[in-house]
């Protein structure tokens, strides 16, 4: 209601109007277009006849003279054209204006529509706004004519201005022909590129189902890809409690025999009993990697966090592969602060940590020295504790660098080949330091050796 009202102060603003005054005769035949124009051009204020027909119109028209008719042009019994021949025949009807609603896709329907002395056209489809605008001129421009008095050639409204044309009649059906055959280009214009953008839509549309069905695919195959993980942690897990079983039990006989509380063993029994108990020993170790790598990637790695003293940590885990070091010649030699340093920390996932790295650098040189290191000093209001291992070994060289810490990684550089391995100690080392909220970081040179830190931000 007050969108009405304020269309019709509008509307009567600005073309000094009182829509109150003038009544408006809409012929159409389709009754739902029909009520929408009644209702629209009802709504600021103009009295409305609604006609089915061409025939209708007119007999309604005899009845009662109406300001304006405005048509629709395709109708049964009589069409809109044939409605406006016989209004501008009849000299008691010809001075109301006609205004026909046309899709203006043919030059000829403007020639049709002067032939039968229409006022003005109103291209379909139109907005609401242009028809009422539309409306007020015609009929401010017949008020206008009916006025011009004194004043010579053909007053208009255009907009809210008034304009007086002298030119001729030819002069003005050429320009009126000429102006109606861009309109009409440029209305096929439009029309091509309207149906440009629906084809594009159609095409946005295939593509975007394309991409709903590559979507929906890709999230069956993680979803399956996950399950593949599952069994395969599943798997190596149990695979890896079966094998364990076994090899604790191999160790343990060895040791048994070793000890020789069954009776004497000769040295190459004594020398082949050490050999099974190391390979046993390290196929246990890689087991345990195994296993360890599978509980984290199943998310199943659980922390007991509690105080753990550094430097104790450190000096038991060097003694305990001191004799690693000392079997290939190597100098192991650990470098702690006299102040005690001690962190909240999970103490087993720490010292594999530890144990990795000191084991690796063993494994790497071949001649030399692994120093171990333990420092912490304050970063960012905390405690920042360094474990740091390093070695003077064959180094990494900057390709195979970024490829330390994948899971069953292994350099296939001839120097270090040798060395036996799943390729999972760093990999794990990692992800055991960032369950511990720390990162392990290491920097090398081929030839010269590496250094691999273990940083946790821990208080102390």
């Amino acid at each position: 209601m007050k969108e009405s009202t304020a269309r019709k102060h509008s509307v009567e603003q600005a073309h000094d109007i009182h829509t109150e005054d003038y009544e408006v005769l809409v012929v159409e035949d389709s009754p739902t277009q029909a009520e929408r124009l009644r209702r629209l051009i009802q709504s600021i204020g103009y009295r409305v006849r609604v006609a089915s027909n061409g025939q209708r119109a007119l007999n309604l028209i005899r009845e009662r003279k109406p300001h304006l008719v405005v048509s629709d042009i395709v109708m049964p019994e009589m069409n809109g054209y044939e409605l406006c021949r016989a209004l501008k025949a009849d000299p008691t009807l010809r001075a109301i204006p006609v205004i026909l609603v046309t899709a203006l896709n043919d030059a000829k329907d403007i020639i049709r529509g002067i032939e039968c002395g229409a006022d003005n056209f109103i291209r379909k489809p139109y907005s609401e706004e242009y028809l009422l605008n539309r409306i007020s001129q015609v009929l401010l421009n017949q008020r206008l004519r009916q006025d011009a008095g004194a004043e010579t050639g053909i007053g208009v409204y255009l907009g809210e201005q008034k304009h007086f044309i002298n030119a001729s009649r030819q002069q003005m059906l050429d320009l009126l022909i000429s102006t109606y055959e861009q309109a009409v280009q440029v209305n096929g214009e439009l029309q091509a590129r309207e149906r440009q953008v629906l084809e594009l839509n159609m095409r946005l549309s295939h593509h975007a189902a394309e991409l709903e069905a590559h979507n929906q695919e890709i999230a069956l195959k993680n979803i399956e890809l996950a399950e593949a993980n599952r069994m395969k942690s599943a798997f190596i897990a149990n695979m890896s409690h079966e094998l364990r079983t076994p090899l604790n039990a191999i160790i343990g006989f060895t040791g048994t025999l070793l000890m020789k509380l069954p009776g004497p063993l000769t040295h190459d029994q004594d020398k082949q009993l050490n050999t099974i108990r190391t390979s046993a020993r390290h196929l246990l170790s890689l087991i345990n990697d195994i296993l360890d790598v599978a509980r984290i990637e199943a998310g199943k790695m659980t922390l007991a966090l509690a105080p753990v003293q550094c430097q104790e940590l450190l000096g038991e885990t060097a003694e305990s592969l001191r004799s690693l070091a000392e079997q290939k010649g190597l100098a192991l030699t650990v470098d702690l602060p006299a102040e005690p340093i001690a962190i909240m920390s999970d103490r087993r996932a720490l010292t594999q940590i530890i144990i990795n790295l000191i084991s690796n650098a063993i494994k790497f040189t071949e001649q030399g020295t692994v120093r171990v290191s333990l420092e912490q000093h304050a970063s960012d209001g905390g405690l920042v504790t360094e474990f740091c291992v390093t070695d003077s070994g064959v180094g990494i060289a900057a390709d195979d660098q970024s490829k330390l810490f994948q899971a069953f990684a292994q350099l296939d550089a001839t120097s270090t080949r040798h060395a036996e391995g799943a390729g999972l100690g760093l990999y794990l080392c990692q992800n055991l330091a960032n369950l511990l909220g720390g990162s392990v970081q290491f920097s090398s040179e081929l030839g010269i050796g590496s250094a691999f830190t273990l940083v946790l931000g821990a208080k102390q």
